[in-house]
């Protein structure tokens, strides 16, 4: 075993069924900048296909949590595990069987039992189901919308990686594998009240796979325990709308700052972006932009983007990161519907790494019709969009006009 590393901190992140690091959402970065090194493992039966779950048992998976535990911890003098979904259950059941005590624990959105608002009344019929030879493993539990994401624009986001085939996640597991996480959840029903050390126990009020019911029993059988409940998220937290609530509460759990990680450092050397490279993210910004494509824009925008909409529209003022732009879109549909139009009325004047584009658009809010007119201007770095900022025109339309009242 190797010596511990002088005040060294580190973390084993497990992620989800049928999922990859993605359902961690930026809990990686977020430790790693607090000076955490984080580790990560794959799950029997992941980042294939999802017939590749239907061998597979909840041993095998506790195994794997438990080698990875093994050949980590002895390296640093703290040592957390954490994990979410079924992660989150590997993770209890790892810190019983360990008794892990050189570290703290964090369970997200851990499906101790399995009976959320989406999940059908008969679900509870599976337990016959399994005892039918061949059918679990050909019974395929489908991933559909919600996706276990309340956020309108980035449940957008992972339906169009679903829809390019993207390998992030899969898009249905086998009946058979849902049969080894009821085995599992028996293991952490009967062993939880043995958990040694601290515990932070995050879910969903509206989690869809899970009712408050499993961080009700975790919050009274672990003995050293503090439960979060979010409040405006489905199951995936950690990429949901309170994804920033969610790491701060963990960083806080762990003794950190969560200002020190709230955003990536900007880069400190600009490569210089050609004319050509310059336009072609205009291009695909306006695209996704003009089309009512919004989720295509958060690629484009640097982790530290900084936004800003001048004049009297709901939605002006200052967003000063992605995640802070991911929600402004995100009250503009919950505002706006699929009312929103944006057309550009000029060329883009593409100067330097600058493009100024105008712009005029046109939404339906509160039954009124609002028009606007201005200039956004754009600055790029790295490939990527750094700022942008929105001036209205002294031609814009500011008063909103009423709807007409519908006739008959």
């Amino acid at each position: 075993m190797m010596a511990p590393k002088s005040g060294g901190t580190g973390a084993l992140l497990i992620h989800g069924l049928g999922g990859t690091q993605f359902d961690l959402g930026p809990m990686h970065k977020a430790l790693r900048r607090a000076g955490v090194e984080t580790h990560a493992v794959t799950l029997p039966g992941h980042a294939g296909r999802p017939e590749d779950l239907v061998p597979v048992r909840a041993e095998q998976w506790l195994d794997t949590v438990t080698q990875a535990y093994d050949e980590l911890a002895g390296q640093y003098e703290t040592f957390h595990v954490m994990g979410m979904c079924l992660g989150g259950l590997l993770a209890l059941a790892l810190a019983e069987r360990r008794q892990h005590r050189k570290g703290r624990l964090v369970a997200l959105a851990a499906p101790v039992y399995i009976d959320g608002w989406s999940t059908p009344w008969y679900r509870a019929l599976r337990h016959l189901v399994y005892h039918i030879p061949t059918l679990p493993a050909r019974m395929r539990v489908e991933e559909d919308e919600p996706f276990g994401i309340k956020n309108d624009l980035v449940r957008a986001i992972v339906k169009a990686k679903f829809e390019r085939g993207d390998n992030f996640h899969y898009r249905w597991v086998p009946l058979a594998c849902i049969r080894q996480v009821d085995r599992l959840r028996g293991w952490v029903l009967r062993g939880a009240h043995r958990i040694a050390c601290p515990t932070l126990v995050v879910n969903a009020r509206e989690d869809e796979l899970t009712s408050l019911r499993s961080a009700d029993f975790l919050d009274s059988a672990v003995p050293d325990v503090r439960k979060v409940v979010v409040e405006n998220s489905y199951h995936m937290i950690c990429v949901d709308n309170d994804r920033e609530q969610v790491v701060s509460s963990v960083l806080e759990f762990l003794g950190f700052d969560p200002a020190q990680a709230r955003r990536p450092a900007r880069a400190r050397v600009e490569v210089p972006m050609s004319e050509e490279a310059v336009a072609a993210v205009v291009n695909e910004y306006l695209q996704a932009l003009t089309s009512g494509h919004f989720e295509a824009i958060f690629p484009l925008l640097e982790p530290g983007v900084r936004w800003r909409h001048h004049g009297e529209h709901p939605l002006a003022g200052s967003y000063d990161d992605r995640d802070a732009v991911i929600g402004m879109f995100a009250r503009l549909q919950a505002l706006a519907g699929k009312t929103v139009r944006i057309a550009v009325t000029a060329p883009p004047r593409i100067e330097g790494s600058t493009a100024e584009i105008d712009l005029e658009a046109s939404s339906v809010m509160d039954g009124e019709v609002r028009h606007s007119q201005g200039t956004q201007t754009l600055r790029m770095r790295n490939g990527r969009i750094s700022a942008v900022t929105f001036r209205p025109s002294d031609s814009t339309v500011a008063a909103t006009e009423a709807l007409p009242a519908p006739v008959g």
